[in-house]
């Protein structure tokens, strides 16, 4: 009952608020009606009807306005609640999920059954550009970072910020080698950052880890992930390395062409 009351009274779109509110209005209305109408019977019959059509009036007016009113509070209240929870979980600086976002959102896709690889993405020499650049260009370097992984993957797949430089990739239902070319196309459409506030000369590049969840628990997975992200820094960086796929010394840089997934 509780559950079904708390459910009724909840706001959460302005279609939702006319409806509850005219169901609202009708049943108030009818109750009213109801309880005028047995008074009148027994006190003054001749009044019924007449008074029939005044309580309707005064009663619609009355709940549609007092109703109207609290709902339209109760609509603003779930919309600043969402607010809230989304910029809860939101990267300001690059609108993408932060870090207790993309992680809530790992566990639910895992808890669900989905076939996930985890992917570490590491700006290369991040500190340096900030040193030689200043932070302003760094700052503009994370958030087209940010922007090109957003725009090169979509749904099912998830993109998050999970530290300074440092980005993590959920992808859906791959196998280790179709991860692999996905972070490497990935990795390729990095390089491709430019624009005015880029200094001349100054290429962006990352290193990309990956690891398939499986059975592992979200958090070992990421170790492993990180742990094949730190392989191929100590390779040269620029380059995607899975934890699955040992390939030694013969790791090489795919020239795949950049676009969605």
């Amino acid at each position: 009952m509780h559950s079904m009351f708390a459910n009724f009274t909840a706001i959460r779109s302005r279609r939702e608020m006319g409806v509850k509110v005219t169901v609202a209005t009708l049943g108030i209305v009818a109750v009213t009606d109801g309880v005028d109408a047995l008074v009148n019977l027994y006190t003054q019959p001749d009044r019924i009807w007449p008074s029939f059509i005044q309580t309707t009036l005064i009663a619609a007016a009355m709940s549609l306005t007092f109703l109207g009113l609290l709902a339209r509070s109760n609509l603003r209240l779930f919309e600043l609640k969402e607010r809230f929870e989304t910029l809860a979980i939101t990267d300001i600086q690059t609108g993408l999920l932060n870090r207790r976002g993309f992680f809530a959102s790992l566990d639910r896709a895992k808890a669900s059954g989905a076939d996930m690889t985890l992917g570490v993405v590491d700006i290369d020499h991040f500190k340096r550009i900030n040193d030689t650049y200043g932070h302003l260009v760094g700052d503009y370097v994370i958030a087209e970072v940010g922007r090109s992984l957003r725009d090169g993957m979509s749904a099912p797949h998830f993109v998050g910020r999970v530290g300074g430089e440092e980005f993590a990739l959920a992808l859906n239902g791959m196998s280790s080698s179709e991860a692999l070319r996905v972070g490497d196309r990935l990795r390729v459409k990095l390089q491709n950052i430019g624009g005015s506030t880029l200094p001349q000369g100054l290429k962006v590049t990352a290193s990309i880890g990956l690891a398939r969840i499986g059975q592992d628990d979200v958090m070992s997975s990421y170790a492993r992930a990180d742990k094949a992200l730190y392989e191929a820094k100590r390779r040269g960086r620029d380059l995607t390395i899975s934890a699955e796929l040992d390939l030694g010394d013969n790791v090489v840089a795919l020239p795949l062409p950049a676009r969605s997934i």
